[in-house]
């Protein structure tokens, strides 16, 4: 019977749907050493974030034919080793969507009303000075700007809309005008979506040309009134650059989900700042989504592993599957 590694916790769900088609190797330590020892024999292995696959990791099992990730991004999968190599790479785009959209919105939401910030000073005792800081701002009317408009942002700027009524625009080079929603601005340059946006949300893939393309040259370009929304992944953003926005009054807040350094370094001025809030990569981990996600990346390794065609193989093209 054909072996699959799983290294990291999974509903049991999960681990029922593998159990049908393989022998499971279950490591939810997510131990490196140990990850390098189960990994030698394995046909398939289920991936979180917390291991980096590389094309070592990938000829020390001669017999891997599979890569399925608990997630959308696959940036820690070297996906032309593997693709080089005959290792079909799956991703579950489609099962974290709501849930990070979700987050986006709440986000939203928390630090335009300054939540943090007013709950701790109330806390504090400072209930009179706190509430005639004035703050918080109005969500009706303002213009949200989305940069990446796939399957989150189309669903982040539905939701504001609905909300909040908020103007929604939007930068994506890579889409065609008829899967612009009604009542979407789509822009043709992304400068003009930093400059008009009062909260900007980043929805787009670590890929080499996203690697840190938020940085000063765009900041700069944002309302000192604004807010900066990212729930993708952390290496797009100049982090260091939007401290110094901060901290100059050259932008409102941001809200991250996504660091750079995950987990983060000691005294970071990201996590120190006052007009930050921060989740730990944890949009997408909300108790149905877990199960969600690891479901449908069991199934995916279960499909190949049955003579199936799995559903989202993100090196299709790489494969010359069509």
């Amino acid at each position: 019977m054909k072996k699959v590694l799983v290294n990291e916790k999974v509903s049991p769900d999960a681990l029922n749907i593998l159990k049908k088609a393989a022998e499971v190797v279950y490591m939810p330590s997510g131990d490196h050493d140990e990850f390098r020892r189960l990994v030698r024999d394995v046909t398939a292995v289920m991936l979180d974030t917390t291991i980096k696959f590389t094309p070592e990791l990938m000829d020390m099992a001669p017999d891997l034919k599979v890569i399925s990730r608990t997630g959308t991004g696959v940036d820690n999968v070297d996906i032309e080793a593997a693709t080089k190599r005959g290792i079909m790479v799956l991703h579950t785009p489609d099962a974290n969507t709501l849930t990070v959209a979700e987050h986006t919105v709440a986000f939203i939401g928390a630090i335009t009303k300054h939540m943090l910030f007013l709950d701790s000073e109330t806390r504090q005792g400072k209930f009179k000075t706190a509430r005639r800081l004035y703050l918080p701002v109005d969500l009706d009317g303002k213009t949200l700007g989305i940069i990446g408009y796939g399957r989150i942002g189309k669903q982040v700027a539905r939701r504001c809309m609905a909300a909040f009524n908020m103007k929604v625009i939007i930068y994506d080079p890579y889409i065609s005008d008829d899967v612009v929603a009604p009542g979407v601005v789509r822009y043709s340059n992304e400068e003009d979506v930093y400059k008009q946006a009062d909260v900007l949300t980043i929805h787009v893939p670590l890929t080499e040309e996203t690697r840190k393309h938020v940085r000063e040259k765009l900041l700069s370009l944002m309302k000192p009134s604004a807010y900066l929304i990212n729930t993708a992944r952390g290496n797009i953003i100049d982090e260091a650059y939007v401290v110094k926005m901060l901290n100059e009054n050259r932008l409102m807040g941001a809200a991250f989900d996504v660091l750079t350094n995950e987990p983060p370094l000691e005294d970071e001025e990201f996590l120190k700042n006052p007009k930050t809030i921060i989740s730990p990569h944890s949009a997408a981990l909300t108790a149905e989504c877990t199960v969600r996600v690891a479901c449908e990346a069991a199934q995916g390794i279960v499909d190949y592993l049955e003579g199936r065609m799995p559903k989202s193989i993100f090196n299709r093209k790489g494969l010359n599957i069509k």
